[in-house]
């Protein structure tokens, strides 16, 4: 599982999955998100159908 950082502090996405990272943005599986919260703690969402220009795009 390769992750890929987003700016400083803001945390990181990634996939759970077999494929590589060149691969995902062809790979069905769903991005995740790893980020600290507003107390500090760290937070993971799932979801996410493809990384939009502006991050992580919510599936529908």
């Amino acid at each position: 599982m390769a992750t890929i950082n987003l700016i400083r502090g803001m945390g990181s996405f990634f996939k759970e999955c077999e494929h590589p990272e060149s691969r995902w943005s062809r790979c069905p599986h769903e991005y995740k998100i790893r980020y600290r919260n507003a107390a500090g703690k760290q937070t993971e969402e799932s979801g996410f159908a493809s990384l939009g220009r502006d991050g992580p795009l919510p599936l529908l």
